[in-house]
């Protein structure tokens, strides 16, 4: 019986994780309702509240998770242990694919952008340190010591720009997509966008042969 209960347990909080995100995602955390979320879970209400204190506990659960489903692909990447260009190439391929996989990684990211972190802020520091960051940081350093990226590049700032410049593909892709009268969000178009994004970055890297 207790076997039972905590599998049923489990599935519930499932189903109201799954539920939450997809919300939270849509709406942001002003906007999605409680109410909203036990419905698409199809549970009564009070249930989320024997898991969740509140609205506020459930958001930082979820974007808890969304975190660490970026920690994990970086973690998977870092394990490989390229270095140099085909390190460069591999983050950027690592970071399109993820975004493209997970759109609601980042629609909860440009809500917390827009509440300006609020609620990142609020969770421990252990719960959104990812050292996979300092990794690439060194790695990049070491390829500039070793001449194969240029001297006089800040190793911080090349990661900044390797996750910024790919997130905006995804951030702005439907208003891109009308400006220029493409469809920017479509799996061929982000193909194109990643190998564009991978030739700036290591023209602006790599020495010149």
């Amino acid at each position: 019986m207790t076997v039972k209960r905590e599998r049923n347990s489990e599935k519930t909080k499932k189903a109201i994780l799954e539920a939450a995100e997809e919300q939270f995602s849509t709406k942001g955390f002003y906007g999605a309702r409680i109410d909203e979320i036990a419905e698409q879970a199809q549970i009564n209400k009070r249930m989320i509240y024997e898991y969740y204190t509140n609205k506020e506990e459930l958001y930082k659960k979820v974007l808890f998770i969304v975190y660490k489903r970026m920690e994990l692909a970086e973690t998977q990447l870092q394990a490989c242990a390229y270095t140099g260009v085909e390190l460069i190439r591999s983050i950027i391929a690592m970071y399109f694919d993820f975004l493209y996989s997970n759109p609601n990684f980042v629609s909860i990211l440009m809500w917390e952008n827009l509440n300006k972190a609020k609620y990142l802020n609020e969770l421990p520091a252990d719960h959104i340190k990812r050292p996979t960051i300092r990794f690439f940081t060194d790695e990049i350093k070491r390829g500039i010591e070793s001449g194969i990226y240029k001297t006089g590049i800040d190793e911080n700032q090349v990661v900044i720009s390797l996750i910024t410049v790919c997130f905006a593909n995804f951030s702005n892709g439907h208003t891109l997509s009308k400006l220029f009268g493409m469809d920017l969000c479509s799996r061929e178009m982000m193909e194109i966008r990643k190998q564009q994004t991978i030739d700036i970055m290591l023209a602006y890297l790599c020495k010149q042969q």
